[in-house]
């Protein structure tokens, strides 16, 4: 068998390739540019040491660099090598217990990780097409997360403008960021503009379950006590396109995670509260659920594991959890917690049960999110959707 080990930085790799005999392609480690021609230098120079052993059985591994690998691993894959990525710190400790003084060098990091590969290749588990799906939705869930946070400032930006230039009219709407209440201010932005609007105008734009009449809307115009400057109103319809721009921005991510979330085959979204915006956060930043070999291990890697404060005799666990693993995770299986229990039978006798003993509605959440978890692992695990059942009466 061939192994070949790479060092990934940002501008170029590192590779080095040897056998299970100990021979080697070369003797040092070769440098390629991270580019199309240094990809085919590095699948030229497979083939030849396969030709020249007349072995083709190739396995190759890279660290885990949480971006830079990416390109030459999509590469790699698309070839058909079976490709194995490899946490950073196990290459570490790995060199550690080599020698006791290692220098940073690429050459010899890159033999490392061929080492490494051949010393474990039976534990480790090879890069698949539903590791590329599951990495592609930790990617489009994070910055959808952060495209939220920037929906979120823009709403702000608008509700501050109209509090200074309109604030009756917000208090007309149970939402004024979409709908009847966007429309019809984007039209008319501002008090004195609102006020001489045709009333069968106002009355054609409004719609769904608006209750707020055209009448009302029109005289709250002409009794508005904000401050009606041209350049405030100048600022709302700026901080209107951003926050549809930016809506709209949401609504496509929404579209491509679903998409991945559907070549998963997954059946977490049988979970009630889990939709598909939130199974690819979950899916996303849990990654392979068979890296866990049991549901505590998952629901440590979380952070919902309780610490434990240990010192000579003195043992103690802490109420609070760790709060060591992803904070996205955690941020998605709260968004749940906050529904489950209202929704499905066996999650709200838990809630009412530990709600009954007066624990505290967010201590209770904490113990839904854990109970949560663990059944997420076993639907993952199993392949199996989630049941429901009727509590006995």
């Amino acid at each position: 068998m061939i192994f070949v080990g790479i060092d990934v930085a940002s501008q170029k790799h590192d590779f080095f390739i040897s056998n299970d005999c100990g021979e080697f392609y070369r003797k040092r480690s070769i440098t390629i540019p991270n580019d199309y021609e240094g990809y085919k230098k590095l699948h030229k120079a497979i083939n030849d040491f396969c030709g020249e052993l007349n072995d083709y059985e190739v396995r190759i591994g890279l660290e885990s660099t949480g971006f830079y690998h990416k390109n030459i691993l999509t590469y790699l894959h698309k070839q058909g090598y079976i490709t194995y990525l490899i946490n950073p710190i196990l290459i570490k400790t790995y060199k550690e217990s080599k020698r006791v003084h290692i220098a940073k060098n690429d050459n010899i990091d890159s033999i490392y990780i061929c080492n490494y590969l051949e010393d474990n290749i039976n534990e480790l588990k090879p890069y698949t097409t539903e590791s590329y799906h599951i990495e592609s939705l930790k990617s489009l869930s994070r910055e959808r997360f952060n495209v939220i946070d920037e929906l979120r400032k823009c709403k702000l930006a608008v509700y501050k403008l109209l509090t200074a230039l309109f604030p009756e009219y917000i208090k007309l709407f149970s939402n004024i960021y979409q709908g009847t209440a966007l429309s019809i201010i984007e039209r008319y932005p501002s008090p004195s503009k609102l006020a001489k609007a045709h009333l069968s105008t106002i009355e054609e734009m409004i719609h769904g379950s608006c209750k707020t009449t055209a009448s009302e809307i029109i005289e709250s115009a002409k009794n508005n006590v904000g401050i009606d400057e041209k350049f405030l109103s100048f600022q709302l319809i700026q901080a209107i396109k951003k926050l549809k721009f930016v809506q709209s921005q949401v609504d496509e991510y929404n579209q491509f995670i679903k998409e991945y979330v559907d070549k998963l085959y997954t059946k977490i979204t049988s979970i009630p509260g889990v939709g598909y915006v939130t199974a690819g956060l979950i899916l996303g930043e849990i990654g392979d659920i068979n890296n866990f070999s049991n549901s505590d291990k998952l629901v440590s890697f979380a952070g919902l594991d309780l610490r434990v404060y240990e010192s000579g005799k003195f043992k103690v666990k802490i109420t609070s959890p760790s709060k060591k693993g992803s904070r996205y995770l955690r941020y998605a299986l709260f968004q749940v917690a906050k529904i489950i229990w209202k929704i499905d039978p066996r999650f709200k006798e838990y809630y009412l049960n530990k709600k009954s003993q007066g624990i505290h509605y967010y201590v209770i959440l904490g113990h839904i999110e854990n109970k949560l978890l663990k059944i997420i692992y076993s639907v993952l695990k199993n392949k199996k959707e989630y049941y429901t059942y009727s509590p006995q009466k």
